[in-house]
């Protein structure tokens, strides 16, 4: 049986929840807790599945449970709980930023249940889970919370300094403002700690949140970039400029239109959203969309980001890098196809379809395109 832990410090609430989730006892156990403190004792003592969390909360509110749970239970994804996800932007936000899921409250309990057994299920297939600091960040932003966040990575640490969720400051060493915040968004297997306070009064970052998190993920993609090309320094001359051609995204119009008719084959899928070809920085060369609110230009960084972490983790396992990444939500399927990381063209394919949409067949005329594609950019 899979445990919930639902955290919220209205009684009643929880009290709802539970007598309205009797209906699913055989999919899932509804455990409250009244604040993140008690929380956390459940966490220590109980084996949990699934968190779902109101970020307001006294004691010890959601911001300081979901930073507790970053440094010691990483894995367990989290359902947020929140009263400012009603507009588009936000919405976005999270989505792209790696939060598991948020529901706007007051809440509309089928709505919450449909998302808590999606990610149960999820969870057992792969699913991309916890919370991360660019997550969190975006919490704290959209919540307008007074707070000093401490990021640890290893021996490495740092400060953000937040008031009424404006960024004011980043330090970490000898560094501090905007080069310090993208140092820190670059280390991996961060930790949080967060107090209720901000010593800063002046503001050092100018830039938005969103801005700061898109321009951090293409410095970390310089960086694999860069890693890579010392990696193969060794091999001939002419394979290396063959490598850094194939990397190049100045690509002529007629490039550009023959790899938009690969793209057209995917819009027979049954379920087809929209499509992308994108170079492994993130760059889109070129896209296909038939719904209105998906912009995969705005986004392809955020999705390769997925991606390049979806490859890292399975190295660590000794599975080496991942050929193909597949995200599952209640609206939608995001599937993710990988060239192939020592192949001469390095490239991803990224498709999104309707919930219903026929995955089987989209994993299949990807993988048709893969070799068309890569002579296109060879």
């Amino acid at each position: 049986m899979k445990n919930v832990l639902i955290v919220d410090d209205e009684k009643l609430f929880l009290l709802s929840l539970q007598e309205g989730f009797s209906a699913y006892a055989k999919d899932f156990n509804v455990i409250p807790a009244e604040n993140g403190a008690k929380a956390i004792a459940c966490l220590d003592s109980t084996q949990i599945d699934l968190v779902v969390t109101d970020l307001k909360m006294p004691v010890l509110d959601g911001f300081g449970l979901l930073a507790h749970m970053s440094r010691h239970y990483p894995q367990i994804p989290t359902i947020v709980m929140t009263a400012f996800g009603s507009t588009p932007e936000i919405e976005n936000k999270l989505e792209h930023f790696g939060v598991s899921q948020y529901i706007e409250k007051p809440v509309d309990y089928r709505k919450l249940a449909s998302m808590i057994l999606g990610e149960l299920k999820f969870g057992s297939t792969g699913h991309l889970q916890g919370i991360t600091l660019p997550t969190f960040l975006q919490l704290i932003e959209m919540e307008k919370k007074t707070c000093t966040l401490t990021i640890k990575s290893g021996e490495e640490f740092g400060y953000w300094y937040f008031r009424k969720g404006d960024l004011l400051d980043a330090e970490t060493g000898k560094l501090s403002g905007i080069e310090a915040a993208y140092l820190m968004l670059g280390w991996a297997n961060t930790e949080i700690e967060i107090s209720a306070q901000c010593k800063k009064r002046t503001k050092s970052i100018q830039a938005s949140m969103n801005e700061m998190l898109m321009e951090g993920m293409r410095r970390l993609d310089e960086q694999e970039r860069r890693r890579i090309t010392v990696e193969t320094a060794a091999t001939p001359k002419d394979r290396i400029e063959q490598d850094v051609l194939s990397q190049d995204t100045s690509l002529k119009k007629e490039g550009i239109m023959a790899l938009e008719k690969y793209l057209q084959g995917l819009k027979e899928v049954k379920g087809f959203k929209a499509a992308g070809i994108m170079n492994y920085t993130g760059e889109m060369l070129a896209v296909e969309s038939e719904d209105a609110n998906i912009n995969l230009s705005l986004v392809g960084a955020t999705f390769n980001d997925i991606f390049r972490s979806a490859h890292e983790a399975s190295k660590k396992i000794g599975l080496d890098a991942c050929k193909e990444t597949v995200i599952s939500t209640p609206k939608g399927i995001v599937v993710m196809r990988c060239s192939g990381v020592d192949s001469k063209s390095h490239f991803h394919i990224i498709g999104i379809m309707a919930s219903d949409g026929n995955q089987a067949l989209m994993k299949m005329q990807m993988d048709k395109m893969v070799p068309a594609v890569m002579d296109e950019l060879a």
